[in-house]
Order: C-alpha cells, then structure tokens, then sequence
C-alpha cells in the first residue's frame, strides 16, 4: 500500500516536472505567467493542493498559460481539494476546449465521477458509458465501470449493480477496484437476504394480525352469544321461581282453608254435643306434618316426571 502511495506521488511529480519543462519553452511567456505558474507547480508538488488550486487559477488567467497542460493541473488541484462543483466546471470548459488533448479521456472520465460525486447518478452513467465505449482498452476502464456501479448502487437499482460488479470481479482481478466491487457484491445479496427475511416478516406479521382479529371477533360473538345463553337461562329461572311462589301461595291458601275447615267442624261437633246429641263422632286431629308429607310426595312425583321430561328431550336434540 505504501509503495503504491509513493509511486502514484512519484507520478504526479514527473507530471508536475513534465508540465513545468513544456511551459518554460514556451518563448513568448510573460515573467509574471511564467512566476505564476512556477509557484503553482511548487505547492503542487507539496500536495497543497488550496494553494495550488489558488495559484493555478491564477495562472490561467494569463492567455499565455491557457493550455491544456495549466488546465489539466487545475481540474486535478480542484478534485484532490474537493472542490468537485469547481472542477466539473473546467472538466465542462476542458473537453469543449481541448479535444486534441493527451489528458482529454482523463478529464472525460473525471467529469463522469465527479457527476457520481455531486449525485447526478443518471448523468454519471450517461458520461462514463460514453467512456466505457470510446476507450475500451484505457487503464481507467475498470475504474469507470465501478462508478457506473455506485451510481446504479445509490440509485437503487441493485441487479444492474450486481451485474457490473460481477464484470469487475471477474474480468478485472488486478483492477484497484476490485475489492470495492466484491464487497458492494456481498453487501447487495444480503440486502436480497435482508429484503426476504423482512416480505416474510411482514407476511407473518399480517397473517398474525388477521388470525388475531379472527380470535377477537370470535370471542365477541362468544361472549355475545354466552349472553344470550346467560340471559336465557336467567329467564328460565326467573319463569321457575314464579311458578314455585305460586305454586307455594296456592299450598299456603289450601292449609289455611283445611284449618279453617277443621275449626268448623269443631265449632259444629262442639254445638251438637251441647244440644244433647249422643252419636256425635269425634272429630280427626289436623296432622300438618302428615299433610306436608304428602304434598312433598306429590311435588317429587312432580319434579320427577319434568326431570325425566327433559332428558328425553336433550337425548333426542343430541342425536
């Protein structure tokens, strides 16, 4: 990784020195072009890349340092500085103004990754499509493809990323981006996964809700209709125990008439016995306990046959 590092600055030195060298042959260069662009080159060089970006813009503003060469340093100084809206803005003025030029599929390729960068994903993948097809052989290549990716990736168009990842991983191994690629690959199946897990989830949820729904409107048709068993049979029991008050009035009214009847015929008895008659025959004590007996015989006979009554009743509704 280190070394990687020191050969890209290394790279960038020799361009900032091959830069450097075809300006000042330039005959015609003023002394204050020429100290501009010589103090550009120097912070440059440091990776000071404000000052630089300050400095070369100061620099092509003197028609003598109007080339591609200044203008490549610029765009570069204002990608490596972050000043991606600036640095689209000359990679614009660059490809209307230097189609001639060596850098001029560099700065097409940077045009299309600053789109990505700034979230013109639809333009990103217009420009570097373009790229792609007019410079197939071009070491950026894979590079361009992987952007292309991103932008379909924050676009969320997932299996058309997968497919350029796939094309990255596979015919481009060596390409600095491959890692990138195969992670975005990875992450993307387990958003498939992630995606899955969360339709059966909701699935289940909403069968969940639905069968408890189900279970709610269920038990309140059993209540309800509980109720209504309840209330029912409260009628039933309401009707039973009227009948039963009834029935112990009328009992009540039947032992009171027999005392009444018994008194009279006592008061009679007493009278005949008192006028002098013989044969009078002696009156039967009233035996309430005896009479209560029977008439608890009768109402089990009674409630006897109900019983009997209505198991019939209930075996035949069973059957």
């Amino acid at each position: 990784m280190e070394l990687r590092r020191l050969l890209k600055a290394f790279k960038k030195i020799t361009a900032v020195a091959v830069i450097c060298t075809s300006v000042f042959m330039y005959a015609s260069a003023s002394e204050s072009a020429a100290s501009a662009f010589v103090e550009a080159c120097k912070s440059y060089s440091r990776g000071d890349w404000t000052d630089a970006k300050f400095m070369l813009k100061k620099a092509v503003s003197y028609k003598e340092n109007l080339n591609p060469d200044t203008y490549f340093m610029l765009i570069m100084a204002e990608v490596y500085d972050g000043d991606n809206k600036a640095a689209l803005d000359d990679c614009n003025f660059f490809l209307e103004n230097f189609s001639d030029s060596l850098y001029y599929s560099r700065v097409y390729y940077q045009k299309g990754k600053l789109l990505y960068q700034l979230g013109e994903y639809e333009k990103s993948i217009v420009v570097l499509s373009d790229f792609c097809h007019l410079y197939t052989d071009d070491e950026l290549y894979s590079h361009a493809l992987f952007y292309i990716g991103e932008s379909l990736f924050a676009g969320y168009k997932y299996d058309e990323a997968g497919a350029v990842y796939e094309r990255i991983v596979t015919e481009y191994p060596e390409s600095p981006k491959t890692p990138a690629a195969q992670y975005r690959l990875e992450t993307i199946l387990q958003r498939g996964r992630e995606e899955k897990l969360l339709y059966l989830l909701k699935q289940t949820g909403e069968e969940y809700l639905s069968a408890k729904e189900e279970y709610e409107r269920q038990l309140r048709l059993y209540n309800s209709e509980a109720m209504d068993s309840t209330r029912q049979k409260l009628s039933a029991a309401q009707a039973r125990n009227e009948t039963l008050e009834k029935q112990i009035a009328e009992l009540e009214q039947q032992i009171a008439a027999l005392k009444n009847n018994q008194e009279e015929s006592d008061r009679i008895i007493q009278e005949l016995k008192e006028a002098g008659e013989k044969d009078v025959p002696a009156p039967e004590p009233f035996d309430e306990r005896k009479y209560q007996l029977k008439l608890l015989k009768e109402k089990a006979l009674e409630a006897q046959k109900m019983l009997d009554k209505k198991n019939s009743t209930s075996g035949t509704e069973g059957q």
